[in-house]
């Protein structure tokens, strides 16, 4: 895989890939988007986060792109705010998920029309918080505050202790299949959203919107929520910081850690 391939659009994730817990993005990443979009490449972020969190990335990176939030629920433009896609959760599934993880003691928390909203201001809540530099809004019962069907969530996540988001993880996969997509976003973050959304059903309509084939498409991420779009993308990048099954699907394994191998590969496969 060369530059010979002359690739149109790289989709990136943030979390882990792009940037860490200090949210910060190096003038070096800056500097390697810049070039690329200059030679004319499409660069956009692919995330998990609310709109209103990725579009703060995209804007210090000055981005005018449709960006891919809530793992592909939500594709918004980053400067227009026009809505290109959206897919809520069923509203009787979201009462389901929730009835679900009440039952066990999992806090969780919902996103409705690009706000998120928690039972209270727990720990939990100030974490996911800070980290998307949105404000959590507490309404008390998250079940009574959704009952009705124009509150129908764009995404549901549970927040838990490291340790235990494997394992709740894997509870929810089994209780919901293949009716809600439930991945890992973060190691404290199990996330679900419409069964029909992932990062790569985000990525495969905007390359076909923008019209760039299959072929011309890298993405570039580290955790399970980047499989579906590693898999879809002409390559596959995952960072030498992902998890086994990230390096074990992508194409390519960056020597570099998250935004260092983010311009390891946009300068091995991108700039000219």
């Amino acid at each position: 895989m060369t530059k010979d391939n002359d690739y149109k659009l790289v989709a990136l994730d943030l979390d882990g890939t792009l940037i860490s817990d200090d949210l910060v993005i190096s003038d070096e990443v800056k500097t390697a988007i810049r070039e690329a979009v200059a030679q004319g490449v499409v660069v956009t972020l692919a995330t998990g986060r609310m709109f209103s969190s990725a579009r703060q990335f995209a804007d210090e990176l000055g981005l005018s792109v449709p960006l891919i939030c809530y793992q592909g629920a939500m594709v918004r433009h980053s400067i227009t705010e026009e809505t290109i896609y959206h897919q809520p959760i069923p509203y009787e599934l979201a009462r389901e998920f929730l009835t679900f993880t009440q039952k066990r003691g999992y806090y969780t928390q919902v996103y409705v029309d690009d706000h998120m909203y928690v039972p209270s201001l727990t720990e939990e809540a100030l974490y996911y918080s800070g980290l998307a530099r949105v404000p959590a809004q507490p309404v008390g019962d998250l079940m009574q505050f959704i009952d009705r069907p124009e509150r129908a969530p764009t995404k549901l996540v549970i927040v838990t202790a490291e340790e235990r988001t494997l394992a709740v993880l894997q509870e929810m996969q089994a209780a919901f299949s293949d009716r809600l997509y439930v991945t890992r976003s973060h190691p404290r973050f199990t996330e679900g959203v419409n069964p029909a959304c992932s990062k790569g059903a985000a990525l495969a309509a905007l390359a076909l919107a923008l019209d760039i084939p299959r072929e011309k498409v890298i993405a570039i991420g580290d955790n399970l929520n980047d499989l579906p779009m590693l898999e879809w993308a002409g390559l596959g990048i995952g960072v030498a910081n992902a998890g086994q099954a990230v390096k074990e699907t992508a194409g390519y394994v960056t020597h570099g850690a998250i935004s260092a191998g983010v311009i390891e590969a946009l300068q091995k496969f991108v700039l000219k």
